[in-house]
């Protein structure tokens, strides 16, 4: 089914790098749908964030709450049993997958939504997304950085007449990230007319930690357009 991802609607908005009961929480009355909890990283623990923790942390969030393990796990069974763990209701895919595998987690966890990020590096990105969305069932456009080797959280934008090519044919909603910010997420939704953005370094502190000022600040840019 082809998902409409123009501006007819309220932008959905994920913040992710989410690692406390407080903060998610904050987040929620501020209007944030999506809470991103970073698990089984190749770089680590994101903010001291554990598994343990996280658990304890949805199973205290109220219902109707976007909960979304970030992460970047290629094996099906064990991305099945680790959302089962967490409780969480959707999976967000960042590293490169096998054809099959998305379904297979689909079969056996059937109530739980994924969501398979896209490298926007040039414009083969544009295939790659329609071949993910066979799959997927959101499909998140973020940004690689050739010097860290990081695939997301770079704080870095990347080509969004690309990406804004990617939100006019592919048959899935398409979340835009990398790099955006309070200053020019509102920006970046006229062009690209995403279903829904995603922001994590731009709105943290030094340490880590979500910034509730630039937080409430994005979600305000978001909801202006």
């Amino acid at each position: 089914m082809i998902v409409d991802n123009k501006l007819s609607r309220h932008i959905k908005i994920q913040i992710a790098g989410v690692s406390s009961l407080e903060d998610s929480v904050r987040l929620i009355n501020l209007g944030v749908d999506g809470l991103g909890f970073t698990l089984r990283l190749p770089s680590g623990n994101h903010d001291g964030l554990t598994e343990e923790k996280t658990k304890k942390i949805i199973a205290a969030l109220p219902p109707l709450v976007g909960t979304v393990l970030i992460t970047y796990i290629t094996n099906p069974v064990e991305a099945v049993e680790f959302c089962r763990y967490l409780g969480v209701n959707t999976i967000q895919l960042h590293a490169p997958v096998e054809k099959g595998v998305m379904t297979e987690i689909k079969n056996l966890l059937p109530n739980v939504k994924i969501i398979k990020s896209v490298n926007v590096v040039n414009s083969s990105a544009i295939d790659e997304s329609k071949n993910y969305a066979k799959e997927a069932d959101a499909i998140i456009l973020d940004t690689y950085d050739p010097k860290s080797g990081r695939h997301g959280a770079t704080g870095m934008t990347h080509d969004w007449t690309i990406s804004r090519e990617i939100v006019e044919t592919c048959p899935k909603p398409v979340i835009l990230a990398g790099g955006l910010s309070p200053d020019n997420v509102a920006e970046a939704i006229k062009f690209v007319k995403p279903w829904g953005v995603d922001v994590h370094t731009g709105i943290e502190n030094a340490d880590g930690t979500p910034n509730h000022e630039k937080a409430a600040a994005f979600v305000m840019s978001v909801l202006s357009v």
